[in-house]
């Protein structure tokens, strides 16, 4: 149990992090309101990996471009989100960018497709 109660404080930790990066992508949007940009970040504690942040949110319509970092120590992790064709492969330390339209409104499971047993998370398309 302390070992989950030491992941949940790292999240919560790391939680606030992400406000500042969604007040980025708030400005972006109000740039060009068809476009997010999120950055989405593999961490490995304990042994456990965990894609952040846990909930992404997007406007159905919008072009969603993910710059996806891997800080984990034990290399190449996958992310995917099957309902929007999305699969990438992604190197420790070598960022990378996929891009999409998020078509269909509802709540999709990201996921490491290389190691399904990871932790993922999810994007939410809202039907504005």
């Amino acid at each position: 149990m302390p070992r989950l109660g030491s992941l949940l404080a790292l999240v919560a930790t790391l939680a606030c992090i992400v406000p500042a990066r969604a007040e980025n992508a708030a400005a972006d949007a109000a740039a060009d309101p068809k476009e997010v940009r999120l950055t989405v970040m593999n961490l490995e504690y304990e042994g456990t990996k965990i894609w952040l942040p846990g909930t992404m949110v997007v406007p159905k319509g919008a072009k969603v471009v993910l710059k996806l970092i891997n800080n984990t120590p034990s290399g190449q992790h996958g992310f995917a989100i099957p309902a929007f064709n999305v699969a990438a492969v992604v190197d420790k330390g070598v960022p990378k960018t996929v891009e999409f339209v998020a078509d269909k409104a509802g709540i999709f499971q990201s996921f490491c497709q290389l190691h399904p047993a990871h932790v993922g998370n999810q994007l939410v398309v809202l039907d504005q």
